[in-house]
Protein backbone atom coordinates (compact mmCIF):
# COMPACT_ATOMS: atom_id res chain seq x y z
CA UNK A 1 0.00 0.00 0.00
CA UNK A 2 1.36 3.26 -1.09
CA UNK A 3 0.20 6.19 1.29
CA UNK A 4 0.90 9.86 1.38
CA UNK A 5 0.53 12.72 3.35
CA UNK A 6 1.67 16.08 2.65
CA UNK A 7 2.05 18.68 6.04
CA UNK A 8 3.85 21.35 7.87
CA UNK A 9 5.41 22.25 11.04
CA UNK A 10 1.91 23.22 12.44
CA UNK A 11 0.61 19.57 12.08
CA UNK A 12 3.27 17.61 12.52
CA UNK A 13 1.53 16.55 15.48
CA UNK A 14 -1.51 15.50 14.11
CA UNK A 15 0.53 13.44 11.70
CA UNK A 16 2.14 11.79 13.87
CA UNK A 17 -1.35 10.46 15.72
CA UNK A 18 -3.01 9.69 11.77
CA UNK A 19 0.65 7.99 11.46
CA UNK A 20 0.70 6.21 14.47
CA UNK A 21 -3.21 4.88 13.85
CA UNK A 22 -2.44 3.54 10.68
CA UNK A 23 0.66 1.54 11.81
CA UNK A 24 -0.90 0.16 14.46
CA UNK A 25 -4.04 -0.76 12.66
CA UNK A 26 -2.61 -2.29 9.53
CA UNK A 27 0.14 -3.94 11.32
CA UNK A 28 -0.45 -6.87 9.87
CA UNK A 29 0.09 -5.64 6.48
CA UNK A 30 3.07 -6.59 4.78
CA UNK A 31 4.05 -3.38 2.80
CA UNK A 32 3.02 0.01 3.91
CA UNK A 33 4.89 2.66 1.57
CA UNK A 34 4.28 6.13 3.45
CA UNK A 35 5.20 9.21 1.78
CA UNK A 36 5.17 12.38 4.13
CA UNK A 37 5.51 15.47 1.46
CA UNK A 38 7.10 18.33 4.01
CA UNK A 39 6.14 22.14 3.27
CA UNK A 40 8.27 22.76 6.00
CA UNK A 41 8.31 20.17 8.95
CA UNK A 42 11.21 20.86 11.22
CA UNK A 43 14.17 18.60 12.03
CA UNK A 44 12.67 17.45 15.31
CA UNK A 45 9.44 16.44 14.45
CA UNK A 46 10.66 14.61 11.37
CA UNK A 47 12.71 12.72 13.59
CA UNK A 48 9.84 11.80 15.99
CA UNK A 49 7.62 10.68 12.46
CA UNK A 50 10.51 8.65 11.85
CA UNK A 51 11.15 7.09 15.31
CA UNK A 52 6.98 5.85 14.97
CA UNK A 53 8.28 3.98 11.70
CA UNK A 54 10.51 2.50 13.75
CA UNK A 55 8.50 1.38 16.38
CA UNK A 56 6.40 -0.62 13.52
CA UNK A 57 9.75 -1.81 11.64
CA UNK A 58 8.22 0.57 9.11
CA UNK A 59 10.33 3.55 6.92
CA UNK A 60 8.99 6.62 5.76
CA UNK A 61 9.98 8.54 2.61
CA UNK A 62 10.74 12.30 3.61
CA UNK A 63 10.12 14.77 0.25
CA UNK A 64 10.54 18.09 1.19
CA UNK A 65 8.60 20.09 -1.05
CA UNK A 66 10.78 23.38 -1.88
CA UNK A 67 10.06 25.82 -4.57
CA UNK A 68 6.87 25.95 -6.15
CA UNK A 69 6.57 28.78 -7.99
CA UNK A 70 7.27 26.37 -11.46
CA UNK A 71 3.76 25.18 -10.21
CA UNK A 72 1.46 28.14 -9.08
CA UNK A 73 1.69 31.49 -10.17
CA UNK A 74 2.05 34.33 -7.80
CA UNK A 75 -1.37 35.54 -8.88
CA UNK A 76 -2.24 32.43 -6.47
CA UNK A 77 -0.40 32.59 -3.57
CA UNK A 78 -2.04 35.16 -1.75
CA UNK A 79 -2.74 35.38 1.75
CA UNK A 80 -5.06 32.16 1.22
CA UNK A 81 -2.52 30.03 -0.31
CA UNK A 82 -1.64 27.04 1.25
CA UNK A 83 0.82 24.94 -0.48
CA UNK A 84 0.21 22.23 2.35
CA UNK A 85 -3.55 21.96 0.60
CA UNK A 86 -2.45 22.64 -3.26
CA UNK A 87 0.64 19.97 -2.93
CA UNK A 88 -1.76 17.31 -3.59
CA UNK A 89 -2.37 17.97 -6.75
CA UNK A 90 1.20 17.61 -7.35
CA UNK A 91 1.58 13.54 -6.30
CA UNK A 92 1.84 12.94 -9.66
CA UNK A 93 5.03 14.94 -10.34
CA UNK A 94 5.98 14.30 -7.19
CA UNK A 95 5.87 10.91 -6.51
CA UNK A 96 8.74 8.01 -7.45
CA UNK A 97 7.52 6.87 -11.42
CA UNK A 98 7.00 2.95 -10.04
CA UNK A 99 4.33 4.56 -7.45
CA UNK A 100 1.27 3.99 -9.98
CA UNK A 101 -1.63 4.19 -7.00
CA UNK A 102 -1.89 5.35 -3.73
CA UNK A 103 -3.87 6.40 -1.22
CA UNK A 104 -3.77 10.64 0.41
CA UNK A 105 -4.66 10.95 3.58
CA UNK A 106 -5.66 14.68 5.39
CA UNK A 107 -3.22 15.03 8.95
CA UNK A 108 -6.64 15.20 10.85
CA UNK A 109 -7.54 11.95 10.53
CA UNK A 110 -7.06 8.51 12.47
CA UNK A 111 -7.53 5.15 11.39
CA UNK A 112 -9.76 2.86 13.63
CA UNK A 113 -9.27 -0.48 11.29
CA UNK A 114 -7.73 -1.94 8.45
CA UNK A 115 -7.90 -0.89 4.87
CA UNK A 116 -6.67 -2.75 3.06
CA UNK A 117 -10.27 -3.48 1.40
CA UNK A 118 -10.09 0.32 0.40
CA UNK A 119 -6.84 0.45 -0.56
CA UNK A 120 -7.68 -2.61 -3.01
CA UNK A 121 -10.74 -1.66 -4.55
CA UNK A 122 -11.59 -1.52 -7.92
CA UNK A 123 -11.96 1.84 -9.35
CA UNK A 124 -13.84 0.50 -12.67
CA UNK A 125 -12.90 3.35 -15.11
CA UNK A 126 -12.93 6.26 -12.35
CA UNK A 127 -9.40 7.71 -11.64
CA UNK A 128 -10.15 8.48 -7.76
CA UNK A 129 -12.22 7.51 -5.12
CA UNK A 130 -13.36 9.49 -2.54
CA UNK A 131 -16.40 10.21 0.16
CA UNK A 132 -19.30 13.04 -0.84
CA UNK A 133 -19.58 16.16 1.59
CA UNK A 134 -23.51 16.25 1.88
CA UNK A 135 -23.67 19.73 3.52
CA UNK A 136 -21.58 21.68 1.13
CA UNK A 137 -23.84 24.32 0.32
CA UNK A 138 -25.51 25.08 -3.24
CA UNK A 139 -23.38 28.55 -3.51
CA UNK A 140 -19.98 26.96 -3.64
CA UNK A 141 -21.06 24.56 -6.24
CA UNK A 142 -22.42 27.12 -8.10
CA UNK A 143 -19.35 29.71 -8.25
CA UNK A 144 -17.40 27.00 -9.19
CA UNK A 145 -19.32 25.47 -11.66
CA UNK A 146 -20.35 22.17 -10.83
CA UNK A 147 -23.36 20.42 -12.47
CA UNK A 148 -26.60 20.16 -10.42
CA UNK A 149 -26.07 16.06 -11.09
CA UNK A 150 -22.48 15.83 -9.96
CA UNK A 151 -21.31 15.53 -6.02
CA UNK A 152 -19.28 17.14 -4.48
CA UNK A 153 -16.53 14.90 -2.52
CA UNK A 154 -14.47 15.94 0.19
CA UNK A 155 -10.79 15.61 -0.87
CA UNK A 156 -9.45 14.77 2.87
CA UNK A 157 -9.15 11.29 1.53
CA UNK A 158 -8.32 10.21 -2.40
CA UNK A 159 -7.67 7.04 -3.45
CA UNK A 160 -5.53 7.66 -6.78
CA UNK A 161 -4.92 5.63 -10.24
CA UNK A 162 -1.67 7.55 -10.24
CA UNK A 163 -0.92 6.06 -13.61
CA UNK A 164 -4.37 7.48 -15.24
CA UNK A 165 -3.59 10.78 -12.98
CA UNK A 166 -0.51 11.10 -15.05
CA UNK A 167 -1.50 10.27 -18.18
CA UNK A 168 -4.19 12.37 -18.48
CA UNK A 169 -2.31 15.18 -17.15
CA UNK A 170 -4.73 15.76 -14.39
CA UNK A 171 -2.10 17.57 -11.77
CA UNK A 172 -1.44 20.24 -14.60
CA UNK A 173 -5.21 20.13 -15.18
CA UNK A 174 -6.53 20.94 -11.62
CA UNK A 175 -4.12 23.24 -11.26
CA UNK A 176 -5.15 25.29 -14.12
CA UNK A 177 -8.87 24.59 -13.14
CA UNK A 178 -7.82 26.28 -9.79
CA UNK A 179 -6.55 28.96 -10.96
CA UNK A 180 -9.64 29.81 -13.16
CA UNK A 181 -11.79 29.87 -10.45
CA UNK A 182 -9.30 31.75 -8.07
CA UNK A 183 -11.03 34.69 -7.14
CA UNK A 184 -14.31 33.10 -6.45
CA UNK A 185 -13.18 29.73 -4.76
CA UNK A 186 -13.33 28.94 -0.76
CA UNK A 187 -11.99 25.50 -0.80
CA UNK A 188 -9.25 25.99 -3.27
CA UNK A 189 -7.75 22.36 -4.65
CA UNK A 190 -11.21 20.54 -3.24
CA UNK A 191 -13.07 22.36 -5.94
CA UNK A 192 -10.54 22.16 -8.70
CA UNK A 193 -10.42 18.45 -7.97
CA UNK A 194 -14.48 18.18 -8.04
CA UNK A 195 -14.37 20.57 -11.09
CA UNK A 196 -12.04 18.30 -13.54
CA UNK A 197 -12.91 15.24 -11.94
CA UNK A 198 -16.43 15.34 -11.36
CA UNK A 199 -17.60 12.47 -13.59
CA UNK A 200 -14.68 10.47 -13.13
CA UNK A 201 -14.29 9.70 -9.09
CA UNK A 202 -15.85 6.74 -7.41
CA UNK A 203 -17.61 7.89 -4.57
CA UNK A 204 -16.74 5.65 -1.14
CA UNK A 205 -19.18 4.73 2.06
CA UNK A 206 -18.94 7.33 4.40
CA UNK A 207 -16.72 5.01 7.06
CA UNK A 208 -14.25 5.88 4.56
CA UNK A 209 -13.84 9.50 5.67
CA UNK A 210 -16.33 10.41 8.19
CA UNK A 211 -16.62 13.54 9.57
CA UNK A 212 -16.82 13.64 13.53
CA UNK A 213 -19.24 16.43 13.80
CA UNK A 214 -21.57 14.15 11.27
CA UNK A 215 -22.72 12.36 14.23
CA UNK A 216 -25.14 15.01 15.07
CA UNK A 217 -26.66 14.96 11.89
CA UNK A 218 -29.22 12.33 10.81
CA UNK A 219 -29.27 10.73 6.74
CA UNK A 220 -32.78 12.69 5.94
CA UNK A 221 -30.97 15.67 7.45
CA UNK A 222 -28.65 15.36 4.42
CA UNK A 223 -31.35 14.92 1.79
CA UNK A 224 -34.32 16.81 3.16
CA UNK A 225 -32.50 20.13 4.07
CA UNK A 226 -29.08 20.08 2.03
CA UNK A 227 -30.53 18.34 -0.86
CA UNK A 228 -27.82 16.12 -1.09
CA UNK A 229 -27.71 13.64 -3.76
CA UNK A 230 -25.87 10.53 -1.83
CA UNK A 231 -24.95 7.27 -3.24
CA UNK A 232 -24.64 5.66 -0.34
CA UNK A 233 -28.15 4.94 2.32
CA UNK A 234 -29.31 5.70 5.78
CA UNK A 235 -27.73 2.18 6.84
CA UNK A 236 -24.32 2.77 5.52
CA UNK A 237 -24.38 6.29 7.89
CA UNK A 238 -25.28 4.32 10.73
CA UNK A 239 -22.83 2.14 10.20
CA UNK A 240 -20.00 5.08 9.47
CA UNK A 241 -21.30 6.63 12.94
CA UNK A 242 -20.89 3.28 15.36
CA UNK A 243 -17.83 1.99 13.24
CA UNK A 244 -15.92 4.61 11.30
CA UNK A 245 -12.51 2.97 9.63
CA UNK A 246 -10.99 6.58 8.81
CA UNK A 247 -12.44 9.63 10.74
CA UNK A 248 -11.68 12.55 10.20
CA UNK A 249 -11.67 15.76 12.38
CA UNK A 250 -12.62 18.05 10.07
CA UNK A 251 -15.05 21.42 11.59
CA UNK A 252 -13.93 23.85 14.37
CA UNK A 253 -14.31 21.09 16.93
CA UNK A 254 -11.09 19.16 16.66
CA UNK A 255 -9.96 17.05 19.81
CA UNK A 256 -6.49 18.85 20.33
CA UNK A 257 -8.62 22.18 21.35
CA UNK A 258 -9.00 22.90 25.11
CA UNK A 259 -13.00 22.46 25.67
CA UNK A 260 -13.89 20.72 22.62
CA UNK A 261 -16.59 18.23 23.02
CA UNK A 262 -15.94 16.21 20.06
CA UNK A 263 -17.75 12.99 20.08
CA UNK A 264 -14.37 10.70 18.78
CA UNK A 265 -11.78 12.84 20.96
CA UNK A 266 -10.88 9.36 22.74
CA UNK A 267 -9.81 8.22 19.38
CA UNK A 268 -7.26 11.12 19.06
CA UNK A 269 -5.97 10.93 22.79
CA UNK A 270 -5.11 7.01 22.75
CA UNK A 271 -3.20 7.81 19.64
CA UNK A 272 -1.75 10.89 21.19
CA UNK A 273 -0.59 9.78 23.66
CA UNK A 274 1.47 6.73 22.16
CA UNK A 275 3.83 9.14 20.21
CA UNK A 276 6.30 11.09 20.72
CA UNK A 277 4.70 14.03 20.68
CA UNK A 278 2.43 12.85 23.75
CA UNK A 279 4.08 15.86 25.98
CA UNK A 280 2.98 18.57 23.29
CA UNK A 281 0.02 21.17 24.91
CA UNK A 282 -3.13 21.07 23.49
CA UNK A 283 -4.13 24.59 22.30
CA UNK A 284 -5.76 26.76 24.66
CA UNK A 285 -7.85 29.66 24.59
CA UNK A 286 -10.99 28.95 23.07
CA UNK A 287 -13.01 27.47 25.44
CA UNK A 288 -16.12 29.51 24.78
CA UNK A 289 -16.11 29.07 21.35
CA UNK A 290 -15.92 25.21 21.93
CA UNK A 291 -19.44 25.21 23.94
CA UNK A 292 -21.07 27.98 21.58
CA UNK A 293 -19.62 25.41 18.30
CA UNK A 294 -21.22 22.33 20.76
CA UNK A 295 -24.36 23.70 20.99
CA UNK A 296 -24.71 24.30 17.53
CA UNK A 297 -24.13 20.21 17.72
CA UNK A 298 -26.85 20.09 19.79
CA UNK A 299 -28.96 22.57 17.92
CA UNK A 300 -28.37 20.14 14.26
CA UNK A 301 -30.02 17.23 16.23
CA UNK A 302 -33.56 18.68 16.88
CA UNK A 303 -33.44 21.77 13.63
CA UNK A 304 -31.05 21.06 10.66
CA UNK A 305 -32.33 23.86 9.09
CA UNK A 306 -30.97 26.29 11.93
CA UNK A 307 -27.04 24.68 11.45
CA UNK A 308 -27.61 25.26 7.71
CA UNK A 309 -28.57 28.90 8.27
CA UNK A 310 -25.61 29.83 10.26
CA UNK A 311 -23.55 27.58 7.59
CA UNK A 312 -25.11 30.33 4.93
CA UNK A 313 -24.27 33.29 7.17
CA UNK A 314 -20.60 32.29 7.38
CA UNK A 315 -20.14 31.43 3.91
CA UNK A 316 -21.80 34.51 2.50
CA UNK A 317 -19.57 36.46 4.90
CA UNK A 318 -16.16 34.58 3.62
CA UNK A 319 -17.18 35.37 0.07
CA UNK A 320 -17.87 39.10 0.84
CA UNK A 321 -14.09 38.83 1.79
CA UNK A 322 -12.74 36.47 -0.98
CA UNK A 323 -14.79 39.28 -3.10
CA UNK A 324 -11.78 41.76 -1.97
CA UNK A 325 -8.78 40.02 -3.36
CA UNK A 326 -10.26 40.83 -7.21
Amino acid sequence: MNIVYIANEKFAVHLGVSLYSLYERNRYEKDIRVFIISTGIGEDSLGKLKNIANKFCREVEIIELGNTSGYFDTGMQDATFDISKMGRLLVGEILPKDVDRVLYLDCDMVILHSIKKLYNMDLEKNIVAAVEEPTVLERVRYEIGLDYEASYVNAGLLLIDLKKWREKNLGEKTISYSRSIWNRSLFGEQDAINGVLRWKIKKLPPKYNFFSNYKYFSYNSFVKVYAARLSYTKRDLEQAKKRPVILHYAGDERPWIAGSFNPYKRAYDYFKKKTPFKDVPIEKGKRLYMALYHIMDLLTVVCPKVRKKISEYYIDKAYRKHAKRK
